[in-house]
């Protein structure tokens, strides 16, 4: 419960780390010890800007997360080449975020750090999220060979996701870029990231179709994931929990809970098409949401195998069909959202299903699904109507085949009678003579009539 406010200045100190994080400290950020290896300040109200110089050339763990700090990231920062940990989420920052790179004559991207060694080259956890960051995906990434945390979301960065990022970032495996302006495509060498276990690029402008390759997402693809988390992560200065949304919900896990944690989270985009049915090879998936996109066709059956599922979002698509009887056998679902689709059928039955948290939003605004939870009874409608439909193709084929009988019958019963019974033969014959005498008098009188009726008009 500390407040107030520190020293403009703490260059003369000789503290090698320093821990305030979770008071209630205002003003503004001091200049750092010169011989600081970590500074946390997080969860305070720190305001204004940060200092125009971070000289602090020691300094592995900067931790300035939920204050109220405003304007730019001071191009000082590109200096800190020991840098393990930055985290600035959830301020008020604004501009194109740690411009460290700069184009070349060539065109190529350099360091601006006047250092044998990049800016970012050794760090694990860069989290830049809940700010006005703007710019495309930050160049100096490139250097980043070693990061395992990249959190970008809720910010306005735009362009394209960058096809290097296995390249040069080939120990990623918290990927966070949701709430942005990104477009384009879903790069298809995302699954050369072995690491990658946990996918956010929701809420975006992404287009076209799920690439069948993100099944090869090796960290996805078992149950049991052990990271070798590094120094940043087993350090004292990491200590405090992320925000995750889960089950619909936004939670915030401590990082023993974080790291175990399996997501894909492709909501809320312009995808298209149907989801790729490789996608049952992710069975160490805990949380999977498609929701809100334009995809379509039937949910894929196998998607049962994803047993370790809690949370299952395939809500506003287009997705037409029967539920699949596999989701039954997802025995760790609790959160199930299948609303505004087209589905159709019998909802399947399971004890898991049954106990689904929300179940009266779980398939609303699916007009042809049926059974419980719903209050449309299913067995019953559906029974009668096939019985019907049934009966209506019996009585038809049945009116048909005694219309061909009846023809046949009467057919050979006349020619059989004339045949076989000469007088029935004539007084049959003489019947159609007077018939056709009677009908051409007729005729006769009433077209003499006609013209007559004519000519007098005509006069």
């Amino acid at each position: 419960m500390l407040h107030g406010s520190l020293p403009a200045n703490l260059q003369h100190m000789s503290a090698a780390r320093i821990s305030l994080w979770s008071n209630k400290l205002t003003g503004l950020v001091p200049w750092l010890p010169i011989y600081i290896s970590i500074f946390d300040l997080s969860s305070n109200s720190f305001s204004g800007s940060l200092p125009s110089e971070i000289k602090a050339p020691w300094l592995e763990v900067l931790l300035l997360a939920n204050n109220q700090i405003t304007g730019t990231i001071p191009s000082s920062i590109c200096l800190l080449t020991r840098l393990r940990r930055l985290d600035v989420s959830r301020n008020n920052l604004t501009g194109d975020a740690l411009q460290c790179w700069k184009e070349s004559e060539n065109n190529t991207s350099v360091s601006r750090a006047n250092s044998t060694d990049q800016f970012g080259s050794i760090m694990s956890i860069l989290a830049l999220n809940n700010n006005d960051f703007s710019g495309e995906f930050p160049k100096f990434l490139q250097s980043a060979s070693q990061l395992k945390i990249l959190d970008l979301s809720y910010n306005r960065f735009f362009g394209t996701l960058p096809k290097w990022l296995p390249e040069k970032m080939p120990d990623l495996e918290i990927l966070r870029l949701r709430s942005n302006m990104f477009n384009d495509l879903i790069p298809n060498n995302l699954t050369f990231l072995l690491h990658l276990r946990y996918l956010d690029i929701a809420h975006n402008n992404i287009s076209g179709t799920i690439p069948w390759s993100l099944s090869n997402l090796k960290a996805m693809r078992y149950i049991s994931y052990n990271s070798d988390y590094d120094y940043a992560f087993n350090s004292p200065a990491f200590d405090e929990s992320m925000p995750v949304i889960t089950k619909g919900k936004t939670r915030d896990y401590t990082f023993e809970i974080y790291k175990l944690l399996v997501i894909l989270d492709l909501s809320c985009n312009s995808l298209t098409g149907h989801i790729p049915e490789e996608i049952s090879f992710l069975i160490g998936l805990t949380n999977l949401n498609l929701s809100s996109n334009q995809l379509t066709g039937e949910i894929p059956s196998k998607i049962g195998d994803l047993k370790q599922l809690e949370s299952l979002d395939l809500s506003y698509n287009k997705f037409s069909h029967e539920i699949p009887s596999g989701l039954s056998a997802l025995t760790s679902l609790s959160h199930l959202n299948l609303s505004y689709n087209n589905l159709s059928g019998v909802i399947p039955s399971g004890p898991q299903l049954q106990a689904l948290d929300n179940q009266n939003y779980t398939y609303i605004g699916n007009p042809n699904l049926c059974g419980y939870p719903l209050s449309k009874n299913c067995s019953a409608s559906t029974t009668d109507a096939e019985q019907s439909v049934h009966e209506d193709a019996d009585h038809i084929s049945y009116l048909y085949l005694g219309m061909g009988i009846g023809f046949v019958v009467g057919l050979w019963v006349v020619f059989c009678t004339i045949l076989l019974r000469r007088t029935w033969a004539i007084a049959y014959f003489q019947i159609i003579d007077k018939l056709y005498d009677e009908v051409y008098v007729c005729v006769a009188i009433a077209w003499a009539r006609l013209m007559k009726y004519t000519h007098d008009d005509a006069a």
